[in-house]
């Protein structure tokens, strides 16, 4: 090859490079669109409101002389004749009661340690693993604030560890330590007086060691009457006695309903609508059924009742008090509002019976998504609407939006152009 020709092709590739370039760079300025990537995340349907706690009470009194030692806790279950507390002569006597079942407690961790039978079983690897999965757990416990389970684990956790240095050598015997208890323990029971009186539930119940004055005010049967003025009006008392002779109540059944004020006029709350309740004072939340739903007052001022079937300590302490209903919690893709276009897609349906195909024109709303260098339609499955947001769920047909797609936020007008 002559240098002219070799010049020539040289020069030949030089135009065409210059032109490629040329090329990517109008392309690059042409491109106008703005994106975002299409992430899943997570939506949730809920309203926050001031509920109040109707249940079926019956308020507890003791007018004799003494001091109240309680024999059960707050929404805590009684049977019939149980005993709801016991009345002593003085403090002392209740600050004895209360050392006494203690060192049974730890009297009776230390028997399950010794017992032979563990002892001569376990495992050192067995022990150490179920300590890892019991501690897991307590970790779990404490982080999601269900603190009346913690004294359970830290008491199985103890016995793990003792009876993991006993079978390994590092303890002989606690078998010291348990008479040195049960020696304490009579002491104790020598010093201790029998009780003035004995206050008990006449038939099975749940308990709590307070009243608010609201006990004949607020009940089941009068939830039909309640007025929006009424509700407003409530005061949570939270545990403060007003009447000294009052030592508590007595929940006859373990269904309770919370009453609140919602603006229905979306009919987003019907009757026999499954809600979660979620507290502000509790970590647990609370299933339940919308039973009664009262717009008499206007739409704006429905009142709703939910009836719910647990009764924990964190749910009896309050009258009042702050829920969010959670009507729903979904997961998809996040689709912002300013992404969403609206197109008519003719597609081929088979009836199913016959067989036979007919064409059908179908307004889908979507997004244009860019496919390479194209901007392409895809569908939505719409399972969630924020406020400048909705979420789509995810489909694995080619038509719908997909995660990781990149959404177009700018640049398509409702044309798609």
């Amino acid at each position: 090859m002559n240098s002219e020709m070799l010049s020539a092709v040289l020069v030949m590739v030089s135009v065409l490079i210059i032109i490629t370039v040329i090329n990517v760079l109008v392309k690059q300025l042409d491109q106008h669109y703005q994106t975002e990537t299409a992430l899943l995340s997570e939506g949730m349907d809920s309203e926050q409101v001031q509920g109040v706690f109707i249940r079926n009470e019956e308020v507890i009194t003791y007018n004799g002389q003494g001091v109240i030692s309680y024999e059960v806790s707050d929404g805590g279950k009684i049977g019939a004749d149980g005993v709801i507390a016991n009345v002593y002569s003085s403090e002392n006597q209740i600050e004895i009661e209360q050392k006494i079942t203690a060192l049974q407690n730890e009297l009776y961790l230390l028997e399950r340690i010794s017992n032979p039978g563990t002892t001569q079983t376990a495992q050192p690897s067995n022990i150490a693993e179920l300590f890892t999965e019991n501690y897991k757990d307590f970790l779990y416990r404490r982080e999601q604030h269900v603190l009346t389970d913690l004294q359970a684990s830290r008491e199985e956790m103890l016995v793990l560890l003792s009876t993991y240095q006993l079978i390994t050598g590092k303890d002989s015997s606690y078998a010291e330590q348990m008479r040195a208890i049960r020696s304490e323990i009579a002491a104790l029971q020598k010093a201790q007086e029998q009780p003035l009186d004995v206050i008990r539930a006449e038939s099975a119940a749940y308990f709590v060691s307070y009243a608010d004055g609201y006990e004949s005010e607020l009940t089941l049967s009068d939830i039909g009457s309640l007025t929006a003025a009424k509700l407003e009006s409530i005061q949570d008392a939270g545990t403060g006695q007003k009447n000294p002779a009052v030592i508590g109540k007595l929940i006859d059944n373990y269904q309770w309903v919370l009453v609140a004020v919602v603006d229905n006029s979306e009919k987003k709350y019907k009757q026999g609508e499954q809600l979660t309740l979620k507290f502000a004072s509790a970590s647990e939340t609370v299933t339940g059924e919308i039973t009664s739903v009262n717009a008499e007052a206007g739409d704006a001022q429905t009142i709703i009742g939910i009836t719910c079937e647990e009764m924990t300590y964190n749910l009896v302490q309050h009258r009042t008090e702050h829920v969010e209903l959670i009507r729903g919690e979904y997961q998809g893709i996040r689709v912002p509002r300013s992404a969403l276009r609206f197109r008519s897609i003719t597609e081929e349906v088979t009836d199913e019976e016959t067989g036979k195909i007919t064409q059908v024109t179908t307004r889908y709303r979507g997004v244009y998504i860019l496919d390479g260098e194209q901007p392409e339609f895809r569908k939505l499955d719409v399972v969630y609407e924020g406020t400048d947001f909705v979420i789509s769920a995810r489909r694995i047909e080619k038509s719908y939006l997909g995660l990781y797609d990149s959404i177009i936020t700018k640049g398509i007008d409702a044309n798609g152009e």
